[in-house]
C-alpha cells in the first residue's frame, strides 16, 4: 500500500553522503554522519550540532552512555559526546586491504555487525564481521561489491542483509553466523522490482517489518517478516540512504539522503535529513557496552 506523507522536519544542511542515522533515547538526540564531508551531526530539541571528524565514517554505534562507536574505513574509534575525543579500539579484523567498513548494526548481546565492501566498488569482495569484547569473533562472506543495511528479525533469529549492488535483501541464520569463518548459507528475503532503486541501510518496527531506503529510487520500502512488499512511500529526494525511529514512543521516522545534483539529480531536499510522522512505532536501538 502506498503511503502518502510529508516530511515534518528537514535539516537545514546538505551532506553530500548522509548516512548511519540513530536515535539516542537517553539523550533524546539523533545523530548522523556525512561521508564525504566527514562529521557526525546531532540533533537536540530541534537545534543541530556539527563535530567534525578527520577520516571518512563507514556507521555509528550507541556506546555507553555518553559515547558513540565510529566505524571508519578501516577500524574503530570510541568518541566521546562530551569531550569530542576519539580513542583508537583495538580489534582485529579478517579484512582485506581492498575492503572497507561500510554499514552495520549493534544486536541485544551488544555484539557490532559491520558489513564491508570493495574500495574501488566492482569486486565481489564483501562480508559481515561480527565484533565481540574487542575480538572479531566471525565472519562470512557475503560477495557483495557493495555491503549495506543489516537488521535483526523481532526473534532475534534472523540476520537481513542488504546487497546494493545486487538489488537484493538475504537473510541468515543468525546462530550460524555467530560461529561462521568464511561462507554462509542464506536465503533471498526481498528482490526489488522493475522500478528504479537499490537497497541501502534498513531497519526494523515494532511489528517486525523492515523498512529499506531505496537509494537512487526515492522511497522508502516497508516488507512484512515473510519478505513481502506491504507498503511504500514516496521522498522529495532521489538518494535516500538509511533510516531509523526515534522521537516520542519511537514514532518518528528519520531518513538520510545523499546529495547527487552534479550528477543531474536536482532537487532542494537531496542531502538533507527528513522526519517523518507515520503513526508506526519503530524499536530501540541497542548499546555495545563491550567497547
Amino acid at each position: 500500500m502506498k503511503i502518502v506523507s510529508k516530511p515534518m522536519w528537514t535539516s537545514a544542511a546538505r551532506m553530500g553522503i548522509g548516512e548511519s542515522p540513530i536515535w539516542d533515547e537517553d539523550r533524546r538526540t539523533l545523530y548522523w554522519v556525512d561521508v564525504t564531508a566527514p562529521a557526525i551531526y546531532a540533533l537536540h530539541d530541534g537545534q543541530v550540532s556539527t563535530i567534525p571528524l578527520q577520516k571518512p565514517v563507514g556507521s555509528i554505534f550507541l556506546g555507553r552512555p555518553g559515547t558513540l562507536l565510529v566505524a571508519l574505513r578501516h577500524g574503530l574509534r570510541r568518541l566521546d559526546l562530551r569531550t569530542g575525543e576519539l580513542a583508537t579500539l583495538e580489534v582485529p579484523c579478517p579484512m582485506g586491504s581492498d575492503e572497507r567498513f561500510n554499514d552495520g548494526r549493534c544486536d541485544r548481546d551488544g555484539r557490532l555487525w559491520i558489513s564491508t565492501m570493495d574500495r574501488q566498488l566492482n569486486r565481489p569482495l564483501g562480508s559481515v564481521v561480527c565484533i565481540e569484547d574487542s575480538r572479531s569473533r566471525s565472519w562470512f562472506s557475503t560477495q557483495a561489491r557493495v555491503g549495506n543495511g543489516i537488521a535483526f528479525s523481532h526473534d532475534d533469529r534472523k540476520l537481513y542483509f542488504s546487497d546494493t549492488s545486487g538489488r537484493a535483501i538475504y537473510e541468515y541464520d543468525k546462530a550460524q553466523a555467530l560461529s561462521a569463518s568464511g561462507s554462509l548459507p542464506r536465503k533471498l528475503f526481498a528482490e526489488l522490482d522493475s522500478t528504479p532503486g537499490r537497497p541501502d541501510g534498513c531497519t526494523i518496527d515494532a511489528e517486525g517489518c523492515l523498512w529499506s531506503a531505496r537509494v537512487a529510487g526515492g522511497r522508502i520500502d516497508r516488507y512484512a517478516p515473510d519478505g513481502r512488499l506491504v507498503d511504500w512511500f514516496e521522498l522529495p529526494v532521489s538518494h535516500p540512504t538509511h533510516c531509523t525511529f526515534g522521537g516520542d514512543q519511537f514514532r518518528t521516522l528519520f531518513v538520510t539522503t545523499a546529495n547527487h545534483s552534479a550528477e543531474g539529480h536536482e532537487g532542494p531536499l537531496n542531502g538533507c535529513t527528513l522526519a517523518y510522522e507515520l503513526g508506526i512505532q519503530g524499536r530501540a536501538e541497542h548499546r555495545c557496552l563491550s567497547h
